[in-house]
């Protein structure tokens, strides 16, 4: 059974909980430390979302401040705050309640449990707002950068963003025994440099992959002659092939029982 007692204090230069393999707290010098238990070394201490000035500041709410943060998502919170799905991301608040205003943003953290958290507007923070949000008391055009204003409570639109033209970027997705799409979109007048079928487990004799374009030629960028998925190796298809006038997502067309691996689609939007 525990008990309380009125505790001023100790004259030792730290208190160790949870007995000798617990953390320490330690003063060192004035600095107030948060110790491991034979006090080698920091130990993580961990505090709530800020919301006042004076308040302790989390690593995630850091990371917030100084970068633009990827927006796909909105959320309505007048009923309730939503709940953590099984994708990590920012969610922008589009109709304010439950302790959520216009301005603050939701953290899921992909766990699938408990609820998002929430952060607190600050003057200046930045989002790329990757899909058009309509429906809200706010809403979001799609590629779209936006910074919150304080002083007019509002989001204000500073950009677009635009195709990054000229360089090699890529994109890799896993691959089972079933087709998949990749969740990126290659962009409109991309061209396709490279397209890997990286097969990490081999497939079972007579499977099949081809990889092309989603809702459209389904073996544009590699043909099932192009790869021999019963062997752990990469495949590789050199070529400069147009991606369309239209962004879409790459697919890899699957038939088989056994195996795994990943696609990687090397691509360009060239300049002029």
């Amino acid at each position: 059974m525990g008990f309380f007692k009125n505790f001023i204090g100790t004259m030792s230069s730290y208190l160790q909980i949870d007995g000798p393999t617990g953390p320490r707290l330690k003063n060192n010098g004035g600095v107030f430390q948060s110790r491991n238990s034979d006090d080698t070394d920091f130990s993580r201490f961990q505090v709530a979302t800020p919301t006042a000035d004076d308040d302790a500041v989390t690593k995630l709410y850091a990371d917030t401040l100084e970068k633009p943060l990827i927006v796909k998502r909105q959320a309505n919170t007048s009923a309730s705050l939503p709940a953590n799905t099984a994708v990590r991301g920012f969610v922008v608040v589009s109709t304010p309640g439950t302790g959520a205003a216009i301005g603050d943003l939701l953290y899921d953290d992909g766990s699938a449990a408990g609820t998002m958290s929430i952060l607190a507007a600050v003057e200046g923070r930045t989002i790329a707002v990757t899909d058009a949000l309509t429906g809200g008391s706010v809403e979001f055009d799609p590629d779209s950068i936006y910074i919150w204003d304080d002083d007019g409570t509002q989001w204000l639109k500073v950009g677009d963003v635009g195709a990054v033209t000229g360089a090699t970027r890529v994109i890799r997705f896993a691959i089972g025994t079933a087709t998949v799409d990749s969740s990126s979109l290659l962009p409109a007048s991309a061209r396709v440099t490279q397209a890997w079928v990286d097969v990490t487990t081999p497939y079972n004799a007579g499977a099949t992959i081809s990889v092309g374009i989603a809702g459209g030629t389904v073996d544009l960028v590699q043909t099932t002659s192009d790869n021999a998925p019963q062997f752990d190796n990469t495949y590789v298809k050199d070529q400069d092939t147009s991606w369309g006038g239209s962004a879409a997502a790459a697919r890899a067309t699957i038939s088989a029982t056994s195996g795994a691996g990943a696609v990687s689609l090397f691509y360009s939007v060239p300049n002029a």
